[in-house]
């Protein structure tokens, strides 16, 4: 069980990889969005541990309070609501319980990016559709090295 550092490491190479498989894929990236899919990454790769106190969460509900503040300058004071009811869920679930779920991960990002599809944008949803892939793979590499090498290359 790696601490948030091991994870950051996990999330780095799992994102470095993705970035060379775009590159042989000849889909080019520019430094910048390189920079920004690798934050993507980082991110996921903490993700899975907002159900227990650690720095995942700290940045989870660091990065929910800009976006209520966000929504409240916007006048968006329904989504506030929602994303106020939303954040408590990691609070009432127990640490390796529903966040270190396959599922979980895969499902919650792609409903966000759903729900940005739907409401904000097609076009900002298009331009994150990689931030949202990275972010997955960062978050399957938390639950990686949480399950550990030898079960997870066990058949």
């Amino acid at each position: 069980m790696p601490s948030y550092k091991g994870h950051l490491v996990g999330g780095l190479c799992v994102g470095a990889i993705l970035l060379y498989l775009l590159r042989v894929t000849f889909y080019p990236v520019s430094l910048i969005k390189a920079i920004e899919l690798l934050i993507c990454c980082l991110a996921g790769s903490l993700f899975p541990d907002i159900d227990t106190k650690s720095r995942g969460q700290r940045y989870f509900y660091y990065s929910i309070f800009c976006i209520l503040i966000f929504c409240a300058l916007y006048k968006k004071y329904q989504a506030c609501s929602c994303i106020s009811i939303v954040s408590f869920l990691p609070l009432l679930v127990p640490h390796r319980g529903l966040c270190h779920r396959l599922w979980f991960v895969i499902v919650v990002p792609l409903t966000v990016w759903f729900l940005c599809y739907v409401y904000v944008s097609t076009a900002y949803a298009r331009l994150y559709s990689l931030n949202i892939l990275f972010f997955i793979a960062g978050a399957i590499s938390h639950l990686w090295l949480d399950l550990g090498f030898r079960r997870m290359f066990r058949f």
